[in-house]
């Protein structure tokens, strides 16, 4: 790569960060204006989701694989910081298993659904408790286990936040399993095929 290339896509990403953190506080700015509950919900998320992305961006580069491992560390960050105000600890197994660039956005959203919901919901009234994320490389491709020890329920249904999480692991042509209980926690599995060898 030549000094030029590398000067272009420095100030590429700069531009990028510069966007989505402007992005961030035009939210933000919207935010405190708006008192409908309803409304204030589906703009929390798209803060959190540009958020997401914004550390995503930090990870990619020029028309290569993503260091995923290293993004759910960054992203971990903030969701142990969150869980720390309700006792809800954290913890992160991540290999080194590296995502083309398709697959690595739609999956940093599939761990924030995953991760807001166990956040929000798994430990109402401050209950302390944990959350385990451990991501790898399996047979075909990479896998994600995102588990809970929260209140669990007997079933899960579209408005508990997977319907997109769904949507996004059949576009990407991978499987989703759910295990919950009432009192046992939630555990959500996906495995995604990776053609060629970008997981080792």
């Amino acid at each position: 790569m030549t000094a030029n290339a590398e000067v272009r896509i420095a100030t590429l990403e700069r531009r990028l960060t510069g966007s989505y953190t402007l992005l961030q506080a035009l939210l933000g700015i919207r935010l405190r204006s708006v008192s409908d509950p309803e409304s204030r919900r589906h703009l929390t998320w798209l803060s959190d989701v540009v958020a997401a992305m914004g550390l995503l961006n930090r990870r990619m580069t020029d028309e290569g694989p993503v260091d995923f491992a290293a993004y759910l560390n960054d992203a971990t960050a903030f969701w142990r910081r969150v869980g720390e105000a309700r006792g809800v600890r954290i913890d992160v197994r991540a290999a080194e298993a590296l995502l083309p660039e398709t697959h690595a956005l739609p999956l940093a959203i599939i761990v924030h659904e995953v991760m807001s919901n166990a956040v929000r919901h798994a430990f109402p009234e401050r209950e302390r408790g944990s959350i385990a994320v451990a991501y790898s490389r399996a047979s075909d491709g990479v896998s994600l286990v995102i588990r809970d020890t929260g209140v669990g329920t007997d079933a899960l249904t579209p408005r508990d936040g997977l319907a997109l999480v769904q949507g996004l692991v059949e576009h990407l042509g991978g499987t989703l399993a759910i295990e919950t209980a009432a009192g046992a926690g939630v555990g959500v599995r996906v495995r995604l095929p990776i053609a060629g060898t970008t997981t080792h």
